[in-house]
């Protein structure tokens, strides 16, 4: 752990965190989750820690669904102040099990962005399918080469599984969508596995049914793309075809109304510089990334959004405004470095002059 990290653990309870809420009162914070499970599982969420979030955001901050805030922005020209939204991808029905009926006890709103194909069944998510395939081995025997990537003989248990899934997906994230997933179905044939033609009930996703009672409910249902393709590694009518198809989908099976948007995998590598402008013509009143750093929500169309789950104390930073904080301070103590080493250099014997 860091320094700054160690100093918020620290100084955070005793009035740090109170302090970066009143700094950052006009600076909305975006939350993230995936997953929900009981009993809880590493990286995701649990009921019993969710809970204690959405009551800690109801008692403290001004709770809104993506759309609402967008919405509020336009109205009155400004970000309302105490801002926290919860935002939650994909569309697992794990959601409607253990969040959505916290959510709706305490009256919080909150974003759900899916994946359209997905929830239609047509697919499930390539991600799941590598955790899908690591969760039938015990080992790799042999060395296995799938194009460029050469896997390396070696048990397959908790301590390895993170491993060989975190070289599996950063090197499908690597590659154009279509050759994505012939790598997926490639490391599937080399390992001697045949995906079942059914979702698998862990990665069971919602139906439009339960869709459309959430967002009866105070659940805006925002969009995911159709199939959940890094928008990093598409050309331009694919993407088109995957925000505007999704948004149709959305449109027909819920009824026509203001939504927001979600890029999938939401990073720096996932992004193109013609996305904005296609899902602003697509009529998506804003769109978040995956990730967080001093920007926040200043462009409506690349809105950051901070991780969340049931470690606490990341849970405390994001919503405090503390992990925003940060971020700017350690740009200004870059930009300081970056200063006083290039007035040294100038002054230095062998500077340039």
């Amino acid at each position: 752990m860091g320094f700054f990290s160690k100093t918020i653990r620290t100084l955070g309870p005793w009035g740090g965190y109170q302090l970066a809420r009143q700094i950052c009162r006009n600076q909305p914070r975006i939350l993230m989750y995936h997953r929900f499970s009981d009993p809880p599982v590493k990286g995701g969420a649990s009921p019993q820690f969710f809970e204690q979030q959405v009551r800690h955001i109801k008692d403290n901050y001004n709770p809104f669904s993506l759309v609402g805030l967008m919405q509020y922005k336009r109205e009155h020209g400004r970000m309302p102040s105490h801002a926290v939204v919860i935002t939650v991808d994909d569309g697992y029905r794990d959601f409607y099990q253990y969040a959505y009926p916290i959510l709706k006890k305490y009256q919080v709103p909150a974003t759900l962005f899916v994946t359209t194909g997905f929830i239609e069944r047509k697919l499930w998510l390539w991600p799941d399918k590598i955790t899908w395939l690591l969760n039938q081995i015990d080992d790799i025997p042999e060395a296995i080469g799938v194009g460029d990537l050469v896997i390396t003989v070696g048990p397959i248990n908790d301590e390895t599984r993170p491993v060989y899934w975190r070289q599996w997906i950063d090197h499908s994230l690597s590659l154009h969508d279509k050759e994505k997933h012939h790598f997926i179905d490639r490391l599937a044939e080399r390992l001697g596995i045949t995906f079942p033609l059914s979702i698998p009930p862990q990665f069971e996703p919602l139906n439009w049914d339960e869709l459309a009672e959430m967002q009866d409910n105070g659940i805006e249902i925002g969009g995911h793309t159709v199939t959940h393709p890094s928008l990093g590694r598409v050309n331009d009518s694919q993407a088109r075809v995957e925000i505007f198809g999704c948004r149709d989908a959305l449109n027909e099976k819920l009824g026509q109304c203001q939504r927001t948007f979600c890029y999938p995998n939401g990073q720096p590598s996932d992004f193109q510089s013609f996305l904005p402008g296609l899902v602003r013509e697509a009529e998506f009143l804003g769109a978040v990334t995956a990730f967080s750093d001093l920007y926040g929500t200043q462009d409506p169309y690349l809105m950051r959004r901070h991780a969340s789950g049931d470690d606490m104390f990341q849970f405390f930073k994001a919503t405090s405004g503390v992990e925003f904080l940060g971020h700017k301070l350690r740009r200004r103590i870059r930009l300081r470095r970056e200063s006083f080493l290039g007035a040294t250099d100038i002054a230095s014997p062998g500077g340039n002059t």
